[in-house]
């Protein structure tokens, strides 16, 4: 009988099935909820075998799955390594049932798939229930950022408004440069919101053909105002017969969220440098800073939502998502460089001429070029 053959090779089959899960997960972490998780459905599985009453095993089994299945998101998995979990333990079973010469019936085995099937299904179901849980509650706080930053950054621009109506300060002094700064935070913040919504709502690419220097000149001349504020030095080292075919709009959010990144964190009196170099079909652009270098793991959280990790923690850590995300619909990748003590500099790899592509098969963002070819040797 099946179950027997469970109970004597308990150990076995529960070692091969860890074996296949770690392989799957990969470098994702562990706990000991979810090492739990297919042996608490191993003995589920041994006793339905043994008196297949699914009213009564049934419970137990979506029960422990489901649990199995919030450890997982929790853990950051995919629904894929979700259905594979409980696959592993299938496969465990029929292959050193294999090599044990141990013939399964049919109806075992029809067994043996139900137990599984309503495994998966409560697994997945939970899943994808907390999945959209956490992705709304993202969206609350997302939102309550949003609101917050305005509603600061109007209130002192309003302050500052009323006391140069009143004539109560001049309008070429510092509460002049108030209202000046905080008009443009609000300026910021509705471009990165747009820009978000933008990819979101059509996350379509629309290709045009443009100089690049032409494009960062213009974001610079918007940045140096915020620029003279620190007496920052921008500057665009780009050849201007550097020539794009790509979506403008996405690679303008680009730059401008890494060149915002830059002014915010790099040090009053600091330098910023917009380069830019062809190697092969890509151009990599490159946005250097001198925020003093990155803190300690710092990097593998840079591109999450609401994460700051300079030394001002104002805003809404959004930038480099936006980033991270439009470079991915450019077909490229995006990386940072991290000199302790100086600074950092990004590197955005794109197609010098996009092909559009079926969405789902956009690249990721994560590794690029190093771009130390980029420097010269004097920054």
């Amino acid at each position: 009988m099946l179950y027997d053959f469970l109970e004597t090779h308990r150990s076995e089959i529960l070692a091969l099935a860890e074996e296949k899960t770690l392989k799957l997960a990969g470098q994702l972490p562990s706990s000991a909820e979810l090492r739990q998780g297919l042996p608490i459905f191993y003995e589920y599985l041994i006793s339905y075998l043994k008196s297949p009453n699914i009213s009564i095993c049934g419970d137990k089994i979506v029960s422990g799955a489901a649990e199995h299945g919030r450890e997982l998101l929790r853990l950051n998995y995919t629904l894929s390594h979700v259905v594979h979990s409980y696959g592993a333990m299938c496969q465990a079973v029929t292959e050193l049932a294999q090599r044990r010469k141990m013939q399964i019936s049919a109806h075992e085995f029809n067994d043996l798939n139900l137990c599984l099937d309503i495994a998966i299904a409560s697994a997945v179901s939970e899943f994808q229930y907390h999945s959209v849980q956490a992705s709304e509650d993202r969206e609350v706080q997302h939102l309550g950022f949003l609101v917050h930053e305005l509603r600061n950054a109007l209130s002192s621009a309003t302050i500052a408004h009323e006391m140069i109506k009143q004539g109560l300060v001049g309008t070429s002094g510092s509460t002049s440069r108030v209202l000046g700064d905080n008009l443009t935070r609000m300026r910021h913040l509705i471009d990165r919101s747009l820009s978000e919504v933008r990819m979101r709502a059509d996350p379509e690419v629309h290709i045009e053909t443009f100089q690049l220097y032409a494009l960062v000149d213009q974001i610079l001349l918007t940045a140096r105002s915020e620029a003279n504020a620190k007496n920052q030095i921008l500057k665009n080292e780009i050849k201007p017969e550097i020539e794009l075919s790509t979506d403008r709009q996405l690679l303008l959010s680009t730059i401008a969220n890494l060149v915002q990144n830059a002014l915010k964190y790099s040090k009053v009196g600091g330098h910023i440098y917009v380069r830019a170099g062809i190697s092969n079909k890509n151009v990599i652009i490159e946005i250097e800073d001198e925020c003093g270098g990155l803190k300690p793991d710092a990097q593998k959280n840079l591109f999450k939502p609401f994460s700051s990790s300079g030394f001002d923690q104002s805003g809404l850590g959004l930038g480099l998502t936006i980033v991270q995300r439009a470079v991915s619909l450019m077909q490229g990748k995006v990386n940072v460089h991290n000199n302790p003590g100086s600074g950092c500099a990004f590197t955005v790899e794109i197609p010098k001429v996009l092909v559009p592509i079926p969405l789902n098969k956009a690249l990721g963002g994560e590794d690029s070029a190093h771009p130390g070819s980029l420097r010269k040797s004097d920054t």
